[in-house]
């Protein structure tokens, strides 16, 4: 299992995870982080997203009670 160094590599790596405009939940980038062999807990992300790269790399977009994220291009 790999481990995240630093803020700067967790940015990248979770930028990684999306292919063009999709739009994906927390739960997609999770399964897609597990994927390329990390681990991290959904809360971790959530707050890691909301204060580092929130409206700097990604916007947020809530439909029925379910957030979205998707890259700012």
């Amino acid at each position: 299992m790999k481990r995240f160094r630093n803020s700067h590599t967790k940015v990248k790596t979770i930028l990684s995870v999306f292919e063009g405009y999709e739009k994906l939940t927390i739960k997609d980038i999770i399964t897609r982080l597990e994927d390329r062999g990390y681990t991290i807990k959904k809360n971790h992300l959530r707050m890691f997203i909301y204060y580092n790269m929130l409206f700097k790399y990604l916007k947020k977009e809530s439909v029925r009670g379910v957030c979205y994220y998707y890259l700012i291009r």
